[in-house]
């Protein structure tokens, strides 16, 4: 039985520098590169790097030339056209430059996943643009169906959804090259023939969804959580809003005009239409505030001018040393006195905003700690809109759930807006009896 063919070495034959390469069909061949009169020793031997690489990925193609450099030199930097790494470079340079536009949270999800792109593509980023087909496509999509990595101590895979994300990003990359002509239309559509894939197969790992958050869970949650994150989640579960909205809620986003439901306007001092997810759409988000919300948050908001952040991480250490000094048992005229014993300028200090990583890792902890099956923040969401559409129907959680395009100045007049006030006033006093 043969052994494994040993990877191509480059020697020195007394006069020229030389490599024997097995060829496709299995038969030998000597390939030359030159000698010292024609290029120095350091030239040769980078070149024959390079002509390994691409290589090992097109042997056929590598083969046709006359020699390797010309091999080299079209493939890697053919005339006229682009490679497939400078083609996600250039759109990384305009991604950076739209997502600059957009919500802290889309940020964060859209370079994630350029970013995966790029790793998936890490190997052909010297083929031109247009020799990259659906074949290639299908085998990313086989890499990360089988890639396995570490979080923490347990080894995960990709999920399905995770794979397809991918798939569609790097066809949103192509498409992006496609009207900057540096993509032939043909390559496009032939990529789009690789589909997406579909639930139950190809042995690939699904994202397990929880089942509705009760109110008894949530109840045990809260018991466990501190006192800013808990309240964070009450208004979750009151008002449906995302979890980056939470986070980044200012009193000056909060509009009063109606005390019974006030509306808060993600970052209404950013633009016409807000900063949120849906704003390169030219939408508005306005989230009805009722009372059992206003209540919360008058716990927390001084000035309503204010552009700080409602809730942060350096209240909840505040109130917890506060508590903390509550339950003291020593007498105040002995041991420490309160305070006393902290360094003045800690190593690690809280925060001053919570962000959804944040909010998410307290709320998994808090399960751990109350015994009971883990859910994130948006699972809240998602629970508040399957109450709302039992309670009041399918329409009035899509209207309470997101709203159409309008401006700032109009968002009253809006019959959207108005109809999600009045299902807010409808559920408040039913969610606020869980």
């Amino acid at each position: 039985m043969a052994g494994k063919r040993k990877s191509p070495q480059l020697r020195f034959d007394g006069r020229y520098y030389v490599a024997n390469i097995y060829k496709p069909d299995g038969k030998r061949t000597c390939i030359s590169f030159g000698s010292l009169a024609e290029r120095s020793e350091g030239q040769i031997y980078s070149a024959f790097g390079k002509w390994l690489d691409i290589f090992v990925q097109q042997p056929q193609k590598v083969l046709s030339y006359k020699n390797p450099y010309e091999a080299i030199s079209t493939i890697t930097s053919p005339t006229g056209k682009i490679t497939i790494g400078e083609l996600v470079e250039n759109f990384k340079k305009y991604a950076s430059q739209i997502l600059a536009r957009m919500s802290e949270n889309t940020q964060l999800h859209d370079l994630s996943l350029i970013r995966r792109v790029e790793n998936s593509l890490q190997p052909y980023f010297t083929w031109p643009v247009n020799d990259f087909g659906p074949d290639e496509l299908h085998k990313i999509q086989q890499a990360l169906i089988n890639h396995e990595y570490v979080q923490g101590k347990t080894v995960k895979r990709y999920t399905r959804q995770g794979i397809n994300d991918v798939i569609k990003w790097i066809k949103r990359v192509w498409k992006w090259g496609l009207g900057r002509q540096f993509v032939n239309p043909e390559k496009l559509q032939l990529l789009e023939e690789v589909k997406s894939l579909r639930f139950g197969g190809n042995n690939v790992t699904e994202k397990a969804k929880r089942k509705r958050v009760t109110g008894d869970e949530f109840k045990k949650v809260l018991s466990c959580i501190n006192l800013v994150v808990a309240d964070m989640l009450r208004l979750i579960w009151l008002t449906a809003m995302r979890p980056y909205e939470i986070c980044g809620m200012r009193p000056f986003d909060l509009i009063r005009d109606d005390p019974d439901c006030w509306l808060y306007i993600p970052g209404r001092d950013c633009g016409p239409v807000g900063k949120h997810k849906t704003m390169r759409f030219e939408r508005v988000k306005v989230i009805p505030i009722t009372k059992g919300a206003q209540n919360i948050l008058n716990k927390y908001i001084n000035d309503f001018e204010s552009k700080e952040p409602v809730f942060s991480p350096e209240q909840a250490v505040r109130i917890f040393l506060e508590q903390k000094a509550l339950k003291r048992k020593t007498p105040l005229s002995y041991g420490n006195s309160s305070g006393t014993n902290r360094k003045e300028h800690p190593m690690i200090q809280p925060r001053k905003k919570y962000d959804h990583n944040s909010l998410c890792r307290a709320v998994v902890r808090a399960c751990e700690r109350a015994d009971v099956e883990k859910f994130v923040p948006y699972d809240l969401r998602r629970t508040a809109a399957t109450g709302t559409r039992a309670i009041l129907g399918k329409e009035a959680a899509k209207v309470l759930l997101g709203h159409t395009k309008t401006e700032t100045t109009d968002i009253y007049l809006l019959e959207e807006v108005q109809e999600a006030i009045k299902m807010a006033k409808l559920l408040a006093p039913k969610m606020a009896a869980v």
